[in-house]
């Protein structure tokens, strides 16, 4: 049991990362943290981004673990879906970066 979680924990982290993501969306926009400014950006791109760059950082540390664990296939395994739940992670936070808050 423990090699399928340590298989599959970095889509969980991905599925950890859009549901937190996705929450703050809708936190941020009903708080009006758009109209708030945190320097050149609004509080809403401010929080949003530092917790999609905090959950690609994971993902991505998570890879590096599994494939420093062993040459094993659980470990190969690990780490080439660690790599694929960081890129999902990345991706799917991209609009955070490249859209308008809340329209």
């Amino acid at each position: 049991m423990i090699a399928l979680i340590r298989m599959v924990a970095g889509l969980i982290l991905w599925g950890i990362a859009f549901a937190v993501l996705y929450g703050l969306h809708g936190i941020g926009c009903a708080a009006g943290w758009a109209g708030m400014a945190a320097g050149p950006v609004s509080v809403q791109h401010l929080v949003l981004g530092t917790a999609w760059i905090g959950f690609v950082a994971g993902g991505i540390a998570l890879a590096w673990a599994s494939w420093r664990g062993g040459d094993g296939l659980v470990e190969h395994t690990a780490s080439r879906l660690g790599v694929v739940g960081a890129a999902a992670t990345f991706v799917t936070g991209l609009p955070i970066v490249t859209l308008p808050a809340c329209v």
